[in-house]
């Protein structure tokens, strides 16, 4: 299996240089800092309270561990504010997919929270009575992070799933790895001609 390093790598090179994040962004992240730490009680509450009170989401927690679980929104938090947005962050959201997987927490699942953390944020930037041009700028810092992140988290969540799924038929079929792909090919095929038969298809 590819290292995290290198699907993180791999990820990157697949977001459009416009979509991902950049420096600037960085940079400006790191000048309102201090007011982004700030907010960290509410990004943990809102982002928990969402969590547990949807049922498909509120299914993937045991008792007694949403403490744990904010603790460990917390360390994303501080390192994401904090910085540096360099090889090594990118690297642990590649492995964040991973334990999505072991987790069962579904790409939709932490996308449409990606979003939240980036809404919550543009909510809170306007609270802040900033220059119109800098508000603006860390909203869309912030949204580039997070389209980045999540893009990096389904890729190493969809990654392993894969080559879980491909170890799988090997050890137990001895199914070979062309022919995996071959097979997923055309059974993606069919769905697709399912999908068109029935209307899915409007392009």
């Amino acid at each position: 299996m590819e290292t995290m390093r290198e699907v993180a790598h791999a990820a990157m090179n697949q977001i459009p240089p416009e979509c991902r994040v950049r420096t600037r962004d960085a940079e400006i992240i790191q000048r309102y800092r201090d007011a982004l730490l700030a907010l960290e009680p509410d990004v943990i509450k809102g982002f928990y309270d969402t969590l547990y009170s949807h049922p498909a989401t509120a299914a993937v927690f045991v008792d007694g561990e949403r403490q744990a679980r904010e603790g460990t929104l917390s360390n994303w938090w501080r390192r994401t504010v904090n910085g540096p947005l360099d090889e090594a962050y990118f690297t642990w959201m590649a492995t964040v997919g991973l334990v999505h997987v072991v987790r069962r927490v579904s790409n939709p699942m932490m996308l449409s929270m990606a979003g939240y953390v980036a809404s919550m944020v543009g909510e809170k930037v306007a609270e802040m009575q900033l220059d119109h041009a800098e508000a603006e700028a860390l909203v869309e810092a912030f949204r580039r992070l997070s389209s980045t992140v999540g893009s990096i988290i389904s890729f190493g969540y969809d990654r392993a799933y894969d080559k879980a799924v491909q170890m799988a038929l090997f050890d137990l079929a001895g199914m070979p790895e062309a022919l995996f792909q071959r097979l997923v090919t055309q059974e993606v095929n069919s769905a697709l001609t399912r999908a068109r038969s029935e209307g899915a298809d409007h392009a």
